[in-house]
């Protein structure tokens, strides 16, 4: 992978690069800047500004693009929902966009983007992986968040951007495993991979782990540990329970449980994170964190070199299952330049666009196509066949009518995987749902966990 700058060059070089059309931002009309409420850290080198030329290109007209930054999905719903902000395009995950299309807080996508009135416009949003889309359940996939409520149509808000897995990152130089009550192992990753979540919940690493500073990522993880772990005292108190019914559970019992053990895990942890954690454990400080799969690959590769300071770690989703999440682009209904949005929308769907992205995210791409995979081949695969056989069919579709085959070298293969899991993992995985009416009972509850 590609060498990537921190957040704050990120923030910086964004400051320089687009200072003086926010200057000016104030004395242009609306019409003429398109306001972007994006996650940090997540979009490539140079977009912003190729998105600008794009735009000029298509309309014959300037745009200015106003950049701003959220680190929850609660954030960014909170800032439309009651402030009214008027956001032309933002990015949340797979269960805000479920809520947000169920309160009238989307507009639908432009159908036909030569109806824009700019002529004929090549449209690139069917880029996106069959695995991602809306309602494609039948042949066994699982995301099914864009849907309309009125109608039942499918695919109608959103186009995604990146999609990943929860996991644990760890250090396989820690020796705190052989203290452990779980029994004897002979290496870190022997240990972790035996007891799943259960070692975030290990007193032999106290104040060495960290979990996310959010309740649906850490509550996900703490329901899947408290009902298919069976370390948990609550192992079988669910009968048939799934990874989906688990990190879903909203009804008073189970919920009970799971805050338990969270308030008991808090008392081992050495914090809350969403950003500094991958930092953290590569500076021997923890041992083990909750990571999503992007940042798990950042600091597989180019962080390490970016600190300065090298540590032998790994990413592991456990076999009892883990959350597989969706970010998408959408238009938010407060939104004053919606041409603008469907076109940044098209333009993130674009084969050169969606590799800048990911080279620099290192999250994994909702485009599929041959550019894309070519791209991948170049940063992964071996000189020659061998390694580790990969065929990822499953992500670019078996008719996407080019051969998806890879070998990974087995050095590689963990970050590998961690950006591309393989269909055994995506399978053991779930995707998270709208609380709906249990939102204010689920924020009580983890009130209770922070207090």
């Amino acid at each position: 992978m590609k060498k990537r700058i921190t957040v704050f060059a990120l923030l910086a070089v964004t400051a320089l690069s687009l200072a003086f059309p926010f200057v000016m931002a104030g004395c242009q009309p609306r019409d003429e800047i398109l306001k972007v409420y994006n996650w940090s850290e997540y979009i490539g080198e140079g977009v912003i500004e190729e998105f600008q030329e794009y735009y000029k290109e298509v309309t014959g007209k300037n745009i200015t693009v106003k950049y701003d930054l959220f680190d929850e999905n609660e954030l960014m719903y909170a800032q439309i929902k009651t402030s009214r902000a008027d956001y032309d395009v933002v990015c949340p995950s797979d269960y805000m966009i479920e809520k947000m299309a169920k309160e009238g807080m989307l507009v639908r996508l432009q159908e036909n983007l030569d109806d824009l009135g700019f002529g004929e416009i090549e449209d690139y949003r069917d880029n996106i992986s069959p695995m991602l889309m809306s309602g494609n359940l039948e042949d066994g996939y699982f995301f099914d968040y864009d849907k309309d409520p009125k109608t039942g149509e499918y695919n109608v808000y959103s186009r995604t951007y990146t999609m990943g897995t929860l996991g644990i990152l760890y250090a396989n130089d820690s020796n705190a495993y052989k203290k452990s009550s779980y029994g004897k192992y002979s290496s870190m990753s022997e240990y972790v991979e035996a007891n799943g979540w259960a070692v975030l919940w290990d007193k032999a690493f106290d104040q060495r782990i960290m979990m996310k500073n959010s309740l649906r990522d850490t509550y996900a993880i703490g329901a899947i540990y408290t009902l298919l772990n069976e370390h948990s005292k609550y192992y079988g108190t669910m009968p048939s329970v799934t990874p989906s019914l688990a990190l879903n559970a909203t009804d008073a019992a189970n919920v009970k449980k799971i805050e338990r053990n969270l308030i008991t895990q808090k008392a081992i942890l050495s914090g809350y994170e969403n950003d500094e954690g991958k930092e953290v454990i590569i500076q021997g400080d923890i041992d083990m964190t909750l990571q999503w799969a992007g940042d798990a690959v950042y600091s597989l590769t180019s962080l390490q070199e970016e600190l300065g300071k090298e540590r032998d770690m790994s990413y592991f989703v456990p076999k009892e299952g883990s959350n597989l999440f969706g970010d998408a682009w959408c238009i938010p209904k407060y939104s004053a330049n919606k041409t603008a949005a469907n076109l940044w929308i098209n333009f993130m769907c674009r084969s050169d666009i969606a590799i800048a992205n990911m080279d620099y995210v290192g999250y994994t791409s909702g485009v599929v196509t041959e550019e894309v995979f070519d791209y991948i081949c170049e940063s992964w695969a071996s000189e020659d066949e061998s390694g580790i056989f990969v065929d990822l069919d499953y992500f670019f579709g078996e008719d996407c009518g080019f051969d998806t085959t890879l070998y990974v070298a087995e050095e590689d293969y963990n970050a590998f995987e961690a950006q591309f899991p393989t269909w055994e993992i995506i399978q053991r995985c779930a995707v998270m749902k709208d609380y709906g009416a249990k939102n204010s009972a689920m924020n009580r509850m983890w009130r209770n966990v922070k207090a």
